[in-house]
């Protein structure tokens, strides 16, 4: 059985890490056996007769597309294995609509590029851009009309963003290689040799095309809306067999908190042989492993997100000690760190993280304004006034254009209007 090298409860890659998988799915049995006899098929091609010839080419025409189709149905649906034997619901004339996109350019070629050249080019691309979007979403509803609509068309492709992209790319090469390997092999391999060889590649390359497209629809399928076997969901008949610790653990590793998860199994593993769990902490494991590997600041970022401030702080004043600053992408990530150690009375910590905060984030003004606002806070408490009030004047004076002082104005004000007093 061949199935992808990645568990599926993570984010499977890109499909350009994935061609391994794809070329072991197309040597599997069935499959490869299938693609071989539509070229073999091509023999009867040489028949003598013109309408033996354009029913033979239509029969095999229809075939292949049906034969990609299905691929390219199992694939995005997460089934992994192909087999012949299922019914995959897919119209057998299904080749007949997916060259709708090819009558479309021939349409615009002959009304609109021969009377205007450059918007009839500019259409030309754009069809052939949004090609790959048209081939999903046909195999989602098999009905041209639907799949030809310019709305849903622009909805696949922003939902797949950069990877469909690439995904054009990939197509326009395989493309670019059928026409290029049928032009080197007319004089290599003249007769039926060559024309049963070309004719392979051809559906391969088919083949080879829609699984690689199913596969992305199966990577987006959450942003496209479209169901695979990983989200079917599977009603269980009784709730007394649910476990409470294997669903715990369950949702630790769904939490991202791999440790805690190790830490329940290995304890249940000392008292009993529990064998079930040995996929939970194996998961777990690649977790934790990940996040290890993770840049400082990325794991920064990660636990600022996961409102884990305290221990990002204690992330921060590690690197501090041996004398290295870790520096978010987002000044609003510092904020978040700096206002909670004001809150939590940590004012030394607040010193050491506002210290430079204009010098690595010059654009963000109000930002500045706000974290040396508590500076100036810390000081006044700490009985340094003109400290305080140095720096209160300097947010005032450099950034009342830019960002929102009234604040330091105010606070200014008070602790001037104090010290005239004394």
């Amino acid at each position: 059985m061949n199935t992808l090298n990645f568990n599926l409860n993570e984010n499977p890659p890109p499909f350009w890490h994935q061609f391994g998988f794809f070329f072991s799915y197309l040597k599997q049995e069935k499959l490869y056996f299938q693609i071989t006899l539509l070229a073999l098929g091509n023999i009867l091609l040489l028949i003598p007769s013109i309408i033996i010839a354009i029913l033979v080419g239509a029969m095999l025409f229809l075939a292949s597309y049906k034969l990609a189709f299905e691929v390219l149905h199992t694939i995005s649906s997460g089934q992994f294995v192909y087999a012949d034997s299922r019914s995959y619901d897919i119209d057998d004339k299904i080749g007949f609509k997916a060259i709708a996109m090819a009558v479309v350019q021939l349409l615009i070629y002959i009304f609109v590029y021969r009377n205007d050249p450059a918007i009839g080019l500019a259409l030309l691309i754009l069809s052939i851009v949004v090609t790959p979007a048209y081939l999903m979403m046909l195999s989602q509803t098999q009905d041209i009309l639907a799949s030809l609509n310019p709305l849903n068309l622009m909805t696949v492709m922003s939902r797949i963003g950069f990877e469909y992209g690439v995904l054009l790319l990939f197509f326009l090469l395989c493309a670019a290689f059928n026409f290029a390997f049928r032009y080197y092999s007319v004089d290599l391999l003249p007769g039926i040799v060559g024309d049963l060889l070309t004719a392979w590649v051809l559906y391969f390359l088919l083949v080879f095309t829609f699984a690689v497209i199913g596969y992305v629809m199966y990577r987006h399928a959450d942003e496209l809306g479209h169901a695979t076997v990983d989200t079917e969901v599977i009603e269980t008949q009784s709730t007394d067999h649910v476990d409470p610790i294997k669903e715990r653990i369950k949702n630790l590793i769904a939490a991202q908190k791999p440790q805690e998860a190790i830490a329940i199994i290995d304890e249940l593993k000392q008292s009993e042989d529990r064998t079930d769990l040995d996929a939970y902490l194996s998961e777990a494991k690649n977790q934790l492993l990940l996040e290890n590997r993770q840049r400082p600041v990325d794991q920064l970022q990660n636990l600022v997100a996961e409102k884990q401030h305290k221990k990002a702080i204690e992330m921060i004043k590690e690197y501090l000690a041996d004398g290295h600053f870790i520096k978010p992408q987002q000044a609003s990530t510092m904020s978040q760190l700096i206002q909670y150690a004001f809150e939590k009375n940590q004012f030394k910590t607040v010193l050491q993280l506002c210290r430079d905060f204009d010098k690595r984030y010059p654009q963000a003004h109000q930002q500045i304004v706000d974290n040396f606002f508590l500076v100036a806070k810390i000081y006044y408490q700490n009985k340094k006034t003109e400290p305080a009030i140095k720096l209160l004047q300097s947010l005032a004076n450099k950034y009342q254009k830019t960002a929102n002082t009234q604040a330091v104005n105010s606070y200014l004000i008070g602790i001037k209007k104090l010290s005239d007093k004394k």
